[in-house]
């Protein structure tokens, strides 16, 4: 099983390159902090879940993160953190977030990309040398089937971009290589992943994009996997994006990458890394954080703030202006666990689907919300959604 690595290679760029793209930080929704920091303890605890394990169908999984981040000057600062997205197969029940010192966030917004990605927007008053730390609870709906349907169009996923190189003859010739003499899409899938399973380091990379990770053969680093993967993919004319998530398997990540690609007029998840070897994943294998857009691609050899190049823009944590660095050694962590597996109705599904729909208009959680973050089955869980 591999695992992403890119803990050191971010903290070579952290806080030294130039400034991220700008957002409107006064737009959104403000997220009620009062009152939704008290999601039940068994959401809090969820890494200390014993024995470790992996989710095996639909139901409940508990999601947290964190960052630590130390001002390098008074003022005020924006910071974007991904969440959970009502996406394909899932759908966050509740959401919380807190700061130590609380006093450090003056304002918490959630926000949407022109592309759909939902994204929080923290505001930070802190002075030179102070420390603060973030961290977020999360639980998700997963279920079998779609609850909101795929309906990217493939074709802007089937173009080279800044990272995933797929018109650089060297892309092209791996690309015929690996191609299957049975021409299935799902073939090549599992021949691209034995690919990156079986690559051996040959020097320290420099970058993440498809070209600079096929160089270094570090096959360690999941954002590189994935930008491979979709180099390769469109390199052979099948459009292919990366996707940010939470493997839930009760292990700590930074963040998980994996990729979908259009298959017979429906998006295919894999992942490259290996992580999970399914083909198709299924959708409680992950939860999912952002869909990585074009424009994302596009801005990712361009140094900014806090990332290395070649890792796509709003994957992890973004910094709006210079100022802010990481700190420690799990400066950013996040970890996704089963809490609760069960068989998800339509109904409750429905349900589950309007409440985060209206928490996403007004920033506030509700009774029901709350209540069912707790449920360790249907019946509970059913009732807790119905709480008035």
């Amino acid at each position: 099983m591999r695992f992403c690595v890119v803990a050191l290679l971010v903290l070579i760029t952290a806080g030294c390159g130039q400034q991220s793209p700008v957002w409107d930080a006064a737009s959104g929704v403000p997220v009620s902090l009062s009152g939704n920091t008290d999601i039940p303890e068994a959401i809090k605890t969820v890494e200390a879940a014993v024995p470790q394990r992996t989710m095996q169908g639909s139901g409940l999984a508990g999601a947290m993160g964190g960052v630590n981040l130390k001002a390098q000057r008074n003022g005020k600062y924006d910071v974007r953190l991904p969440l959970p997205q009502l996406v394909d197969g899932q759908t966050p029940v509740c959401y919380s977030l807190d700061a130590k010192p609380k006093a450090a966030l003056t304002a918490c917004r959630l926000q949407e990309q022109r592309d759909g990605n939902m994204f929080v927007n923290l505001t930070l008053n802190v002075n030179k040398g102070q420390e603060v730390t973030i961290e977020w609870t999360s639980v998700v709906l997963i279920v079998g089937k779609p609850l909101m349907e795929n309906r990217a169009a493939p074709e802007p996923f089937s173009v080279a971009t800044a990272c995933a190189q797929a018109d650089d003859p060297k892309i092209k010739e791996l690309a015929e290589e690996l191609w299957p003499s049975s021409g299935d899409i799902r073939d090549y899938a599992s021949n691209i992943q034995q690919f990156i399973r079986d690559m051996r380091p040959q020097k320290r990379p420099t970058s993440l994009d498809a070209l600079g990770i096929l160089a270094s053969g570090q096959n360690t680093i999941c954002t590189a996997n994935a930008n491979l993967a979709c180099a390769l993919m469109r390199a052979k004319q099948v459009a292919c994006r990366s996707i940010a998530t939470l493997p839930t398997i009760s292990r700590r990540f930074e963040m998980h990458r994996i990729v979908e690609c259009f298959d017979n007029g429906v998006w295919v998840p894999f992942d490259p890394s290996g992580v999970y070897s399914d083909i198709p994943l299924n959708p409680w294998q992950n939860i999912i954080m952002v869909k990585t857009s074009v424009a994302d691609e596009q801005i990712s050899m361009k140094p900014r703030l806090g990332a290395m190049r070649g890792c796509p823009f709003g994957q992890e944590a973004e910094f709006a202006r210079p100022g802010l660095k990481f700190f420690g050694q799990a400066f950013f962590w996040t970890i996704a666990v089963p809490l609760a597996e069960f068989k998800v109705t339509d109904e409750v599904a429905a349900i589950t689907v309007g409440h985060w729909k209206q928490y996403l208009k007004t920033g506030t959680l509700n009774a029901a919300q709350l209540k069912a973050a707790s449920a360790r089955d249907l019946g509970q869980y059913t009732e807790a959604m119905k709480t008035k």
